[in-house]
């Protein structure tokens, strides 16, 4: 067991990154780490409830304390206190906040507090796929001259089943917004006079517009900053643009049961939340947006949301009506990663 002097100088380090990183007192910071995070009546009541806890814990193995127990992140195992981390930060969040008139966001606030307690990726929303993660890429298309050239996987998160749509990508990147004549060439059918060609052109067609409209709508083709430029991501080699979307519930009984499954901490906020998945080298971006719900059966978009239901939602496998996390209602798209989201996420 860790002593309890190394845990206090923890709590002291933490009360300093809390007062600078809300540009506040040295004093203020301890009083806001006692009561906002640890649900004590002050810095001296913390310390001293931390060698209580320390004492208890080598009797019975383990700190009890809710809220204390947290300081054991990253000294121990301590898979189970960030799972369960991720369920308490939002009071934590909101407990701060009613503490301080901040000018912060509140998406930024809980980030910051998965920094206090040393977890760098959360708080840049970054979800490493596990080892054993990898997707099952197949043709979407059975006429293409190549079958390649669109590849489609589903995989699960959160037990909410997503399809990924990956389009073979030739401009070099999204600089070149001129797509339409490699698009074109590059879903020319095999032979167009079979009848399962004739069946399957119009998904072909409707496949063009939606790919060309999401690319339009998530890329800001004039911006001059490289920042902003998505990646391609690579499938055996071959370059492609991949966008994702919730499965259509009337798809999902087709599917494979053993999907490939990722864990993310979704949190119940107005704010859009912006996750980074790590695949192997390769990065894909996940945006949750809360869309309002009035009394009425129509959800109220806003513009943001709006534009991906009218773009990438538009795909005649995608779920129309937002998924539900938390008993509230979230409009849930994948794009490509762009090296904006890493420093948006990281500021």
């Amino acid at each position: 067991m860790i002593s309890a002097l190394t845990l206090n100088h923890k709590l002291r380090l933490q009360s300093k990154f809390l007062s600078n990183s809300l540009n506040l007192p040295q004093a203020h910071g301890k009083d806001l780490l006692a009561r906002a995070i640890y649900c004590t009546p002050n810095y001296d009541s913390l310390t001293e409830l931390l060698f209580q806890v320390v004492c208890d814990a080598k009797i019975f193995g383990t700190i009890q304390h809710h809220w204390l127990k947290y300081l054991l992140i990253c000294e121990c195992e301590d898979q189970l206190l960030i799972d369960d981390l991720h369920k308490s930060i939002e009071y934590m969040a909101k407990r701060l906040e009613a503490m301080v008139v901040i000018n912060v966001s509140k998406i930024r606030l809980i980030s910051m507090l998965y920094e206090l307690f040393g977890l760098g990726d959360e708080s840049k929303y970054i979800i490493e796929a596990p080892s054993e993660f990898s997707f099952d890429w197949k043709p979407y298309f059975k006429t293409l001259s190549n079958n390649e050239s669109v590849l489609y996987c589903d995989f699960i998160i959160n037990q909410i089943a997503f399809r990924l749509i990956a389009t073979t990508f030739y401009p070099k990147n999204f600089r070149e917004n001129n797509l339409d004549k490699p698009l074109v060439k590059n879903l020319k059918q095999d032979n167009e006079d079979t009848e399962i060609s004739i069946s399957e052109l119009p998904f072909i067609e409707d496949h063009k517009s939606w790919f060309l409209n999401s690319v339009n709508f998530f890329t800001n083709f004039d911006s001059l900053c490289d920042d902003e430029v998505p990646y391609v991501y690579c499938i055996e080699g071959k370059r492609y643009a991949v966008y994702g979307f919730p499965l259509s519930p009337s798809l999902i009984e087709e599917i494979d049961s053993n999907l490939p499954t990722l864990k993310v901490s979704i949190k119940n906020i107005p704010e859009k939340q912006v996750f980074i998945f790590n695949f192997d080298q390769q990065r894909l971006v996940l945006e949750c947006i809360h869309v309002e719900a009035p009394a009425i059966s129509m959800i109220s978009y806003c513009e943001f949301s709006n534009g991906v239901k009218e773009t990438l939602l538009n795909h005649k496998d995608a779920r129309k009506f937002p998924i539900i996390l938390h008993q509230s209602y979230f409009s849930a798209n994948i794009r490509p990663f762009c090296d904006m989201d890493y420093l948006e996420n990281s500021i």
